[in-house]
């Protein structure tokens, strides 16, 4: 496995049960899992998510002491309605509906199990008008 030009740390009490999340719901694989390492990437994409144990000895003291996360990760989903019904469906709170946006998203935000935030963003095609009075005309 090629290292990752990018990557993220999750730190919480519950490895595994948040890379579940990861792989149920946001279609990432594991790469490695040592129980209190996990990394867990979108196919050969250059970054990767890691997620450590809370208090393990490679964790700063300051960075374990922290008990909720303040990151917002974004996921590019196919799909965002479809990823909606699958965490209802598997009991998970979604912090808002879907919703289309006029910049040319519809998403909608979750937390993980170790209460990181996701914004799971669809790109779908943006507000003509929108366009003309913000983007910059060639």
């Amino acid at each position: 496995m090629q290292p990752a030009a990018f990557g993220a740390t999750v730190v919480t009490d519950h490895p595994s049960e948040v890379a579940a999340f990861y792989t149920q719901y946001l279609d990432l694989q594991i790469g490695i899992d040592l129980g209190w390492f996990i990394t867990v990437r979108r196919g050969t994409a250059d970054w990767e998510l890691a997620i450590m144990e809370r208090g393990h000895p490679t964790i700063p003291a300051a960075v374990s002491a922290q008990t909720e996360s303040a990151c917002v990760f974004g996921f590019i989903v196919d799909d965002a309605d479809k990823i909606a019904a699958a965490l209802r469906d598997g009991g998970v709170k979604l912090e808002g509906d879907p919703k289309t946006e006029v910049f040319g998203q519809r998403h909608f935000f979750v937390r993980d199990p170790a209460g990181t935030w996701i914004d799971v963003i669809q790109l779908v095609e943006p507000d003509p008008e929108w366009v003309a009075a913000n983007l910059p005309t060639e």
